[in-house]
């Protein structure tokens, strides 16, 4: 089986979500093994947890790709003592490269927010939010319309349905009628009053703290909290497809485990 190089798959992955649309700050890129790496096996998840590690180890890859880095914030000590701690170790005791594509991947069309609009079924999909002046075509968020007006009740009920969500909560009079809705995948909550200027009958994101479902309500605005896993995971998928088409000779596999970490009581 032929086997391609890890900076061949990072190039791949750049041509996808270019590095410089990353949001300043944002560890992103190759976090451990080596551009030279041969990969034959590659394994995608939104974040490694360790069961997910464990399934990544199972399936043998010698490169996985994330959008959340257990690299988050810099480690000050590498030790085993479980954690991110011990699945950065076995990623170097195994040799397996870790690559990140975290806000490129959220601001870039195709990424997270086109995917997520999609799945809701959003037409007329524009930028919510710019990246930059000279990055007009990328950038936080999206907007659409759907194709037949539904009811905020209605409307949360299919988000839950499209995004296989465990709960879906949302803000404001189950009877309003939705029709121009705003989304950002993960936690979006800081882009309400944009979604609220554009005209927005609602706005679908995650992470929702109490004070910004009052915030929301204040602006007139519907708000839906469809999680932050169920909002990110699909464009896991659709890169995976993506990379697979320009790739062939790559097995790639996708996390069947990774899931929203919280129980909920009905």
């Amino acid at each position: 089986m032929m086997a391609y190089t890890c900076r061949e798959i990072c190039n791949q992955i750049d041509e996808y979500a270019p590095a410089r649309l990353a949001l300043e700050g944002d560890p992103i890129g190759l976090h451990t093994g080596s551009y030279d790496q041969k990969v034959s096996r590659l394994f995608m998840a939104l974040e490694l947890t360790p069961d997910v590690a464990r399934e990544a180890a199972d399936f043998n890859p010698q490169m996985i790709i994330v959008h959340h880095t257990p690299l988050f914030k810099p480690l000050k000590q590498l030790r085993d003592e479980g954690g991110h701690n011990q699945i950065i170790l076995e990623l170097i005791r195994r040799q397996i490269s870790l690559y990140t594509a975290h806000t490129n991947l959220d601001c870039v069309r195709g990424g997270v927010n086109d995917v997520l609009a999609e799945r809701l079924g959003l037409t007329e999909i524009t930028i919510l939010q710019a990246r930059s002046q000279s990055d007009p075509d990328a950038g936080l968020g999206r907007v659409g319309v759907l194709s037949e007006p539904a009811t905020l009740a209605e409307y949360a009920e299919f988000v839950k349905k499209a995004l296989g969500a465990r709960k879906v909560r949302y803000c404001g009079s189950k009877d309003r009628q939705v029709n121009k809705v705003a989304v950002c995948g993960g936690a979006g909550a800081f882009l309400m009053n944009e979604a609220a200027s554009c005209g927005a009958d609602a706005y679908i994101t995650a992470d929702v703290e109490h004070h910004e479902g009052i915030q929301a309500m204040e602006l007139g605005l519907a708000l839906i909290d469809g999680g932050h896993f169920a909002t990110e995971n699909p464009v896991i998928s659709v890169l995976a497809a993506w990379l697979g088409d320009r790739m062939p000779e790559l097995t790639i596999g996708v996390s069947k485990i990774s899931g929203d970490p919280f129980c909920y009581v009905d």
